[in-house]
């Protein structure tokens, strides 16, 4: 019988262990990583909870900013009438009917934070607007649309923001109304950020809503709010 040198075999022995102890470390790491995955998955929803409360910050702030932009317009009409809330004021900064103008300080431009936005619509839908006519910030100047309910039968000045996303909507009409249905109208997204009657005059789902999220004809979500009531 031929004898192995003790050398050989030792080193046999060791490389066996140490092929080992590679493999179980492996089969650990693959363990581990499976693990992970499958808990991440387990825990992952279609709208992860960081989607939810994220979507109830944004939806408070647009309220926020929706009462602040009101205030300001009852600051400009308590100057120059209600009457010119319809037919003059603008968004612009300068001029005695802009309701930034950097004077008078009616109200200051608004401006969301980016995850408000569906930016599948667009890069530009989140761009921060220098005040004009009819956009400052983020926000648009509405006095076309007509509400549903309101005070009379006349056009209803409102205060725009367009291009929302779906959860963010929904959650805006849950703090509102209790639920997060969201009213069709028949106006296009364009017509509401280029002072268009956005369509909700006849839909029954706003019906005395003086402020609302509400799905446009061409499937985006918009904000108005009503800032004076005709």
């Amino acid at each position: 019988m031929r004898n192995v040198p003790r050398y050989r075999a030792t080193f046999a022995k060791k490389s066996a262990q140490s092929g080992f102890i590679q493999a179980a470390l492996l089969f650990g790491i693959a363990l581990m990583t499976a693990v992970l995955g499958g808990f991440a998955l387990a825990n992952r929803s279609p709208t992860s909870q960081t989607d939810v409360e994220q979507a109830k910050v944004n939806a408070s702030v647009i309220l926020k900013q929706a009462s602040d932009l009101r205030d300001g317009v009852a600051r400009y009409s308590s100057d120059f009438g209600s009457s010119a809330v319809t037919t003059a004021m603008t968004f612009e900064s300068v001029g005695n009917n802009g309701l930034f103008n950097a004077s008078a300080r009616y109200a200051s431009p608004q401006i969301m934070p980016t995850s408000t936005f569906d930016i599948s619509i667009g890069a530009t839908v989140d761009d921060i607007k220098a005040p004009a006519a009819l956009v400052a910030g983020h926000w648009y100047l509405n006095r076309t649309t007509a509400g549903n309910g309101l005070a009379g039968a006349g056009e209803d000045p409102m205060v725009v923001l367009p291009g929302l996303r779906a959860d963010v909507c929904g959650r805006v009409n849950t703090l509102l109304y209790g639920a997060n249905t969201i009213p069709v109208g028949t106006g296009a997204l364009s017509a509401w950020t280029t002072n268009v009657d956005g369509g909700i005059s006849a839909v029954a789902g706003v019906a005395g809503w003086p402020e609302g999220c509400i799905q446009t004809s061409d499937s985006r979500y918009v904000y108005f709010k009503t800032v004076q009531e005709n």
